[in-house]
């Protein structure tokens, strides 16, 4: 197999169903955050995100590659920085200052407001336990994971996509896969922490690493062995019932070590199927409007939805569970609107100029790398 052959003609437009995968992802955490816990597991919804990052950050590096030759660094952080930075800088400063008015509990301390605009919140609250950060804010923790991830990745991909053979990149990553499960055990079996285990980038990066495998092995965007046959409603109904184990299973060990890597590859199962049949029941509600609009705030709303909970429930106690939450979603969707409209559209247009540009100071044109035999 090559990752030089042609694609799909599927491969060009937005990817199905992935801002509808993002939505349910955010649902889970904010619903979560809301003391449902039990029946919405956020730690799921934050491995989704994870599995989804690496799919896409990898689909998108195949492609640049194929146009290209070879990844641009200098424009892959840029455009990164791009994405991030902005919301991230905007919520943390109002979060900050709704602490120095006494409107959220806690505040941040020099360290947890360099860690969390440095991306080492994940670190820092490992050591910390999320002292020296306002009350909410430490969902930046999972940001630091995927940062830290495409600091060293970049190359590793370009190095794959150069050397050109899906079957060794699947190898590769498959076994850096096993070598973060096997670390993950070693630490549980010597005492690590649950925090350590579960927030830390060494125990955890396993999940974007499975996404990125698909990304340059099977990608159901992408390769032409992306089809659907008879067996994926019997795939589907495995990944679900792998997802619905592993949360019903409550034996501590396994929580801390395989829990992460069994969810991870039942969710990249799912993220396949939900691109191949976009337009099929049951996945065609995944790019329905209000998911799809869901998902293209989802960034947003994860960032901001913990401080303004908290926040609502420290001022005002008596609100039902129901009242709270609608409070908290009303209030959160009206921030996020802003932030889609006056700094994340504009943000994309910088992007895509980017990306324009590079296109165009590039003349060459190779076929689209696929996974193909």
């Amino acid at each position: 197999m090559s990752h030089t052959e042609a694609l799909s003609p599927a491969g060009s437009g937005p990817i199905p169903s992935l801002d509808g995968i993002r939505a349910l992802a955010v649902a889970l955490v904010f619903f979560a955050h809301s003391g449902l816990e039990a029946v919405a597991p956020g730690g799921l919804g934050v491995t989704i995100f994870f599995v989804l990052s690496g799919y896409l950050i990898s689909t998108l590096m195949r492609m640049e590659y194929a146009r290209t030759g070879s990844i641009d660094y200098r424009a892959f952080y840029l455009r990164r920085l791009l994405r991030l930075m902005p919301p991230l800088l905007i919520v943390i400063g109002a979060t900050g200052l709704l602490s120095s008015l006494g409107l959220v509990d806690g505040a941040f301390t020099l360290g947890g407001l360099l860690s969390a605009l440095f991306y080492a919140g994940n670190y820092y609250a490992i050591a910390q336990d999320f002292h020296g950060m306002p009350a909410g804010i430490g969902v930046v923790w999972s940001l630091a994971i995927e940062e830290h991830f495409y600091l060293f990745y970049p190359p590793l991909a370009a190095l794959l996509l150069r050397v050109g053979r899906v079957g060794l990149s699947a190898t590769v990553l498959g076994l850096l896969c096993v070598a973060v499960l096997a670390w993950r055990y070693g630490l549980a079996m010597h005492g690590a922490s649950t925090n350590y285990l579960g927030m830390a980038t060494d125990t955890r990066i396993d999940a974007i690493l499975i996404g990125c495998l698909m990304a340059l092995w099977r990608n159901p965007w992408l390769d032409r062995t992306a089809r659907t046959t008879r067996y994926d409603w019997l795939v589907a109904t495995a990944s679900i019932a792998v997802l619905i184990g592993s949360l019903l299973y409550r034996d501590e060990f396994f929580r801390l070590t395989l829990r992460y890597t069994l969810q991870s590859m039942a969710i990249a199962v799912l993220i396949y199927l939900s691109v191949v049949r976009a337009h099929q029941l049951p996945f065609r509600w995944l790019n329905s409007r209000p998911l799809v609009y869901l998902g293209t705030i989802s960034y947003t709303v994860y960032l901001s939805h913990h401080v303004i909970l908290l926040m609502i429930a420290k001022h005002w106690p008596r609100l039902s569970w129901i009242e709270l939450i609608l409070a908290t979603a009303i209030l959160t969707l009206a921030i996020a609107e802003p932030m889609r409209r006056w700094v994340e559209v504009p943000s994309a247009r910088l992007r895509k100029r980017l990306s324009r540009r590079q296109v165009d100071a590039t003349p060459i044109n190779r076929p689209l790398p696929a996974g193909t035999s």
